[in-house]
């Protein structure tokens, strides 16, 4: 049942490595650039003896996991953008529901990152005094649920694309600038100043990265955050279907 959605993975993997790995060299340096700089930034705060609610170890775990899983904990597929280039429409055309054509091909383009960037992370971890285990079992489930949502919400960002006509850009600007600062991966929710922790985690974005990130660390009770996760999944999956299907009339192929 689910080969066809396995092999469709495959082929998008090697879609991405046909050119040999080294092409990927520079996607891993602008991560490094990204990761290092701010777990520098926490070893300061905690040297001068800032009071931000967390551990060191905490502040390193929560950002290096984020830096390994970023593209699974803020997902983003190619359906945006084969919407603006009109490409969208042929994925009708293919005897494989959308939904799941979308999503193995987006996770076949997962791959060889976590291949190259992510496990070579993983394995160094301890040598750098990463805590690499997470506080709790939940994690796995709240990982889960944050791809999950995700897509739900990038399907719905793409209705928005086709409701939108020839403002993919400004749609997708729209859509990672919302994720980037409601979904807790850049700054933990427990770092947030006049209470606004709880509000950031009850919103649907706060169920993304932020999420399993803090059950992770340990800085969150994981029943209420699996909770809202399990409520924002029902509630958004539901509207990204229905919306979607009404959203199918109104794409354009090549030509109009």
């Amino acid at each position: 049942m689910f080969n066809k959605y396995i092999k469709t993975a495959i082929i998008t993997m090697r879609g991405k490595t046909n050119g040999g790995i080294i092409y990927l060299f520079p996607n891993v340096i602008m991560n490094l650039m990204y990761l290092l700089p701010l777990m520098f930034l926490w070893r300061v705060l905690a040297g001068q003896g800032v009071e931000v609610g967390m551990s060191l170890e905490q502040m390193l775990s929560y950002t290096y996991m984020n830096a390994l899983l970023y593209p699974m904990l803020v997902v983003q597929t190619f359906l945006s953008r084969w919407n603006y280039e009109g490409q969208a429409i042929s994925l009708f055309a293919r005897p494989v529901p959308v939904f799941g054509q979308v999503i193995s091909q987006t996770v076949g383009e997962w791959l060889p990152m976590l291949e190259v960037y992510s496990l070579p992370l993983l394995i160094i971890a301890p040598f750098a005094g990463i805590i690499i285990i997470p506080a709790t079992p939940w994690f796995f489930l709240s990982l889960f649920l944050c791809v999950s949502l995700g897509f739900a919400i990038d399907f719905i960002f793409a209705c928005v694309t086709v409701r939108l006509r020839g403002m993919a850009w400004l749609s997708h600007a729209i859509k990672m600038a919302v994720m980037s600062l409601f979904s807790g991966t850049i700054i933990p929710f427990k770092l947030l100043p006049f209470g606004l922790t709880a509000f950031f985690e009850y919103q649907p974005f706060g169920s993304l990265g932020g999420a399993p990130l803090s059950l992770f660390v340990g800085t969150t009770e994981p029943l209420r955050i699996i909770s809202i996760q399990l409520f924002w999944n029902v509630t958004l999956w539901f509207v990204a279907i229905i919306w979607f299907k009404k959203s199918k009339e109104r794409q354009v192929s090549y030509g109009g």
